[in-house]
């Protein structure tokens, strides 16, 4: 087995004037290739679903609109669905089934050559053909007997460091005394690229009386950062990822606080998780401050009854001094919305056909779905994002009908400030509900865009997706949409649906989306409750040409090869005859060089002196307002 190791007897705690503090992990080690330990932990499934609400749901009160009819017109509406030619998935296979956990938590990432899931409570990989490169395998095999198997784990891929990253939170007195609080986050750091190799292991402990439920992460430049479901303080906290990734033993966190979250603000309780920004394209410079969004609406009451908006806040950690601060930048006006849903308390929402003796579904509303990807364009940035909203009235069952409101946001790269570039609400007048939505965007500027449907007469639920390349009529998904997986059963155990969906873009080509999510299917047999996940992928024809044929395969080849002190860069098949800026940078994001190139016939080549470089991993970005591919490169 695996050599357990103490990071130390008495971690480093640092408490600041500002209210934020550091402390190191409480204990580390080093696993077993994860195969080997697959081979000893096969999974054992149960016969009865566990629905996992124990130590869930005293965190997660849904919002109960205290001004009703405050705002119940959406200013944004798409009522029609898009009807560009949308082509079928290009992997689409039934993932894990998990140990009766309910709801999965389905959530994933694809990387440079496997995709990875995470659901309550297992962990599986397949190769990018759709075949299985790891079978499902608890996560308490990887996290040893420290864990409790308490789930909510989230699967990551650092492609600026070829790295995975497994977490997943612990409910006892592991950490501290008091039961029933979710007090230790443990991450799971790959050694290599392979997620069935060594992984170092770290255990983080909380303060006794804080409970961190529905963590959720992102990767900047300068750290792993975690927003949460927090309580009784709300905290945003940044994990050492330099040194996670080098595998030291004592690596920390920064905790930062703040008071002004929609509810200590004086708008109605209920369940609030902020998320902060997920490099996607390449990372910012180091040392950038990330940034975090929530969204007010007026229907909540209190102070944000004046109007539907989303903050931005800066979130900024100094890891010298070990503190960090987080500060509101912005209050963005949007369009007219309502989030709030008629059920919420009990959380049956959204009906299922002939659901008279079974429960509703959850919707999940009041945050920002995970994630927020981050894209660095020319003379701007990209953020885009989602969160399910209340559209109208089932004319049948006069439940509520949820759709996906999204936005596009954009950030001066010379002024720092974020504007509102366009927004929508997706809900086509079928009377179906869309909801558990995931988003994300391509190196060509185009948006995908994932989520449930159900309806109480005849569908069941199931997986969708659509999209909308970058250069269509602002506001809308144009493509028509898309099946992933069809249900054909009630999901008939609980109400709990989700609670995660997840879209990522293969780092490779940069323009083929992976979600992954749950859907009701009748022939799960290993419990009752007929709900199982899903791996798809699928892509967005790009603006030039218009056909959808033969995208598998990217357009656009960039390339980076070291030749003596040179490194020459080749990029042919570009969408066209343009200025382009060729630049390169470190693994923590910093840009060490650039030049203004015009390509003639859709192909550039430049070179960049590397001689005073030290030896190491790079990348090379190329890149205008409309269009970017990135590439790594090994300098010797």
């Amino acid at each position: 087995m695996s050599t357990f190791l103490t990071a130390q007897s008495a971690p480093t705690e640092i408490y600041n004037p500002d209210g934020s503090h550091y402390k190191q992990c409480v204990r580390f080690r080093e696993t077993e290739p994860i195969w080997k330990i697959a081979q000893q932990n096969p999974v054992a499934h149960f016969d009865a679903p566990r629905v996992v609400n124990d130590e869930e749901t005293p965190n997660r009160p849904m919002h109960e609109g205290t001004n009703p009819g405050a705002c119940t017109t959406d200013g944004a509406l798409q009522s029609e669905a898009g009807v560009r030619e949308n082509k079928a998935p290009i992997v689409s296979i039934d993932a894990a089934q998990g140990q009766g956990y309910v709801p999965l938590d389905p959530n994933g990432m694809i990387g440079s050559n496997y995709y990875v899931q995470t659901i309550n409570s297992t962990y599986a990989v397949w190769n990018k053909n759709g075949t299985v490169k790891l079978a499902e395998t608890p996560l308490t095999s990887i996290f040893g007997s420290f864990t409790c198997d308490d789930g909510d784990p989230v699967t990551m891929y650092d492609k600026f460091a070829d790295r995975w990253i497994i977490t997943e939170f612990q409910d006892n007195d592991k950490c501290n005394t008091s039961k029933g609080k979710i007090d230790t986050m443990m991450f799971a750091v790959s050694e290599t690229n392979d997620p069935t190799g060594k992984f170092y292991l770290y255990y983080f402990c909380y303060n006794s009386t804080e409970t961190s439920d529905y963590p959720k992460y992102t990767i900047w430049a300068d750290g792993y950062y975690q927003t949460c479901n927090c309580s009784p303080t709300d905290y945003v906290i940044v994990y050492d990822r330099t040194s996670m990734l080098a595998g030291v033993k004592t690596a920390g966190y920064v905790a930062i606080k703040y008071t002004n979250s929609p509810f200590a603000s004086g708008c109605g309780g209920g369940f609030y998780c902020p998320m902060t920004l997920m490099a996607d394209g390449t990372l910012p410079p180091y040392g950038s401050p990330n940034y975090m969004f929530d969204y007010q609406d007026p229907n909540w009451g209190g102070s944000c009854a004046t109007a539907n908006a989303i903050r931005v806040f800066s979130v900024a950690v100094n890891w010298t001094a070990k503190t960090g601060t987080i500060t509101l930048k912005q209050t963005l006006t949007t369009t007219t919305f309502n989030s709030t849903f008629p059920n919420d308390p009990n959380r049956d929402d959204i009906d299922q056909p002939g659901n008279a003796n079974y429960a509703s579904l959850d919707v999940s509303d009041g945050f920002f779905a995970y994630r927020i990807p981050y894209m660095r364009w020319g003379t701007y940035n990209s953020a885009v994002m989602c969160n399910v909203v209340n559209v109208g009235t089932h004319p049948t069952s006069k439940s509520a009908i949820a759709g996906v409101r999204w936005y596009e946001l954009r950030q001066d790269t010379t002024t720092k400030t974020w504007s509102i570039y366009q927004q929508s609400t997706y809900a086509p007048s079928d009377n179906v509900s869309r909801w558990c939505p995931a988003i994300a965007m391509d190196e060509n500027g185009s948006i995908g865009l994932q989520y449930t449907v159900s309806d109480p007469i005849s569908v069941y639920p199931g997986l969708r997706y659509t999209g909308r390349r970058s250069c269509d009529a602002l506001g809308t998904m144009t493509l028509a949409e898309g099946t992933a997986a069809t249900g054909n059963a009630i999901a008939n155990t609980s109400n709990r649906w989700g609670d995660y969906s997840h879209l990522s873009v293969d780092p490779i080509d940069g323009i083929t989306f992976w979600g992954t999510s749950m859907y009701a299917n009748s022939n799960v047999s290993q419990y009752s409750s007929a709900v199982l996940s899903h791996i798809y992928s699928f892509q967005i024809p790009s603006c030039s040409p218009t056909s959808v044929e033969n995208i598998e395969n990217p357009q656009t080849e960039l390339s980076a090869y070291q030749s003596g002190s040179l490194l020459n860069v080749i990029a042919v098949k570009l969408p066209r005859a343009d200025n382009y800026m060729v630049e390169l940078f470190d693994l923590n994001g910093k840009r060490l060089t650039g030049k203004n190139i015009a390509a003639t016939s859709s192909e550039l080549k430049t070179t960049f002196d590397v001689a005073s470089l030290a030896k190491g991993i790079y990348f090379v970005r190329i890149t205008n307002d409309s269009f970017q591919r990135v590439v790594k490169v090994p300098v010797n």
